[in-house]
C-alpha cells in the first residue's frame, strides 16, 4: 500500500513538472528586424509565439513622420497649459533617455479624431456597443508600426497567461532599473518594461523606477485614454487603467 502511494505522489509530480515545462515552452519569441524613426533611431523588436512584433524599447522620436518637430514642453506651466502634443524627458533629464526613451501626451499620438462604428459583443455574443471615438491616423508612428489598441495588449496578456501574470513575464528582471522588490519578474516575454515614471496632466513627475506605464491608442472618455502599466511590487498589468490625454507616458510600437 506504501509503495503505491508512493507510486502515486511521483506520478502527480511528474504531471505538474510536465505541465510547468509545456506552459513554459508556450512562451517564446525571435528577435524581429526593429525599426528605425524619422529621427534615426533604431529599435529593436520581438516576434512573439502569437505572432505579434513588439518593440523592445520605448519610443524616442522629437519629430512626427511628416517631419514636423514634436515641441518640448519642460515647465510645469507649459506642459499643463498645451492642448497639442508635446514631449519630455522624466523629470527634464536628457540622461533617462537612452534607458527610458521619452515621455508623450496623448495629443501628440493621434490625427484627426472620427467617429467609428464597431460592434462590441459580450461572451454570448451580444452586441452590448456600437459606437466607439477613435483617431487616425497615427502622426507619430514610423511606416509600417502603430501605436498598439486595447484588443493588441489583450492578445499580449493572454498569449503570457492572465492579466494576474503577464506583468511579471513583461518586465525586465533585475533590480538595476526597477524598484525593489520587482515583483515575478522574469521578461520571459522579451518585452523589456522598463519604469519609466509618467508625468502628469499638472506637469509633475511620479513613480520612476517605480511603474512604466504605456499609451493604448485608444480613447477612454473625452479625456481619457486607455494605458497599460507595469508596477514594482506586483505581478499583474492592470486593465482598463486610463490616464488624462494631458498626462505623459511611454510609447512602444506594434507592427502591421
Amino acid at each position: 500500500m506504501r509503495f503505491q502511494f508512493a507510486i502515486l505522489i511521483l506520478f502527480l509530480v511528474l504531471i505538474s513538472c510536465n505541465k510547468s515545462s509545456n506552459s513554459d515552452e508556450e512562451i517564446s519569441f525571435t528577435q524581429g528586424s526593429g525599426v528605425t524613426d524619422i529621427d534615426g533611431n533604431f529599435y529593436p523588436s520581438i516576434i512573439l509565439g502569437n505572432n505579434q512584433e513588439w518593440t523592445t524599447m520605448n519610443l524616442r522620436t522629437s519629430t512626427y513622420s511628416n517631419g514636423v518637430n514634436i515641441p518640448n514642453s519642460m515647465s510645469e506651466v507649459s506642459w499643463s497649459n498645451t492642448s497639442v502634443g508635446a514631449w519630455c524627458h522624466y523629470d527634464n533629464n536628457a540622461l533617462n533617455e537612452e534607458v527610458y526613451g521619452k515621455l508623450y501626451n496623448f495629443h501628440s499620438l493621434i490625427g484627426d479624431t472620427i467617429k467609428v462604428e464597431k460592434l462590441i459583443t459580450n461572451n454570448d455574443n451580444i452586441v452590448i456597443d456600437t459606437l466607439y471615438y477613435d483617431s487616425f491616423p497615427c502622426k507619430i508612428c514610423p511606416q509600417g508600426w502603430r501605436i498598439p489598441y486595447e484588443d493588441d495588449w489583450n492578445t499580449l496578456i493572454n498569449y503570457l497567461g492572465n492579466a494576474n501574470l503577464a506583468g511579471g513575464k513583461m518586465k525586465e528582471n533585475t533590480l538595476n532599473y526597477w524598484k525593489s522588490p520587482n515583483t515575478g519578474a522574469t521578461n520571459e516575454s522579451g518585452f523589456n518594461g522598463l519604469p519609466g515614471g509618467i508625468r502628469n496632466a499638472n506637469g509633475s513627475f511620479e513613480y520612476f523606477s517605480e511603474m512604466g506605464r504605456w499609451w493604448s491608442f485608444e480613447e477612454a472618455y473625452q479625456y481619457y485614454a486607455h494605458s497599460r502599466p507595469l508596477h514594482y511590487d506586483q505581478n499583474s498589468t492592470m486593465n482598463h487603467y486610463v490616464f488624462d490625454k494631458s498626462g505623459g507616458l511611454s510609447i512602444r510600437l506594434i507592427k502591421f
